[in-house]
Formats: C-alpha cells, structure tokens, sequence
C-alpha cells in the first residue's frame, strides 16, 4: 500500500552554501581538487542556481499559476516580471540589485555555452579569456554579496523573509484514501 510522504525543498538554499563554500576554500586542504582560477566561476554559477531557486520558491507562493508559467526555460528577468506583476509592485532592472542580477545571469549564459576561441595574442597568464573576465569582474564575494542583496530584496518585497533559510523537511503525512493511481 502507498503511503503519503511530504517534501519540501528549496535547492536554492544548497547552491547559497556552495557559494558561501567558495568564499572560504582551502587550497592547502587536500581533498579540494579546484583550479584557484575556477573557484569565481563555480561561485558565480552556484549564485545563479541558488537565485533561480529561490526565483521559483517565490513564484510557487504568490503566482497562481507558475506551474503552468515555468514550464521551459524562461528568462530570469520574465520570471521576476511575472512575481512583481503578481504581487502589484515595480520592478526595475534598469539599475540596483536587478541590473547586477541579469548582469550576473548573462555572465553565467557565456559560461555554460562557451565560444571555442582561436587567436593569438601576447599574454602574462595562461588563464583563458572567459575565466579571467570572471575573476575580474565577479569574485567569490562579489557573487555572494549579489546573491544575499538579491534574495533579501525579493523575500522582503514577496513578504517571504521566514523562507530564507528553509532547507529541506519531509516526514510522513499519513496514508492515502481513496485512488492510488495519483502517488
């Protein structure tokens, strides 16, 4: 017989303490097997997943029909469009924390669909052009600080904050009536 278990789950809060992670590595630890180079990288991308999950918690809470909204790859700026529409407030990426958000999200696009590169030039590193821009433009802290602004300011504007840092709860929720062709 089934029975009915609950699950409740935010990823975001998993990718926020990877970035967190990345703040703080140890490179003498020996159990740590990154490139120093690729530490911004994996703290930029961890800080965009962690939005997209904390995006979507939102957006479950306040937007009626998200389910049916965010059924394929929606832009990060489309899905916080739909959370201000719904919760009747304005939301402008033009400047402040949504414009270093999608600034961050178009960073994280040339990361994960790279362009091979072919040139030649002179150099003082061996470090490759994308990775260095990330260093440059987005370390680990910047990312995390981008990260934090962000969630704190879509939380507080969705009347969220005690979501913030839910991880994860399941339990046992009693056995189910009826037809079980649904579980």
């Amino acid at each position: 017989m089934k029975e009915k278990y609950s699950l409740i789950h935010n990823p975001g809060y998993d990718f926020k303490r990877l970035v967190y992670w990345m703040n703080t590595p140890n490179e003498g630890e020996k159990n740590i097997h990154i490139a120093a180079y690729f530490i911004p990288v994996i703290a930029l991308l961890g800080a965009c997943f962690s939005l997209e999950g904390y995006i979507n918690m939102v957006g479950q809470h306040v937007v009626p029909d998200w389910s049916e909204f965010d059924k394929g790859p929606i832009p990060v700026k489309d899905r916080l469009k739909k959370i201000y529409f719904q919760l009747d407030k304005p939301l402008d990426c033009s400047h402040g924390i949504w414009q270093k958000v999608l600034s961050l999200f178009r960073m994280r696009v040339k990361l994960v669909h790279p362009m091979y590169v072919d040139k030649v030039e002179c150099r003082s590193t061996e470090i490759p052009d994308l990775f260095q821009l990330v260093e440059e433009k987005y370390s680990p802290e910047h990312s995390k600080q981008i990260l934090e602004q962000a969630v704190d300011t879509l939380l507080k504007d969705a009347e969220l904050e005690g979501l913030k840092d839910e991880t994860q709860t399941s339990g046992y929720v009693g056995p189910i009536r009826g037809n079980h062709e649904d579980v």
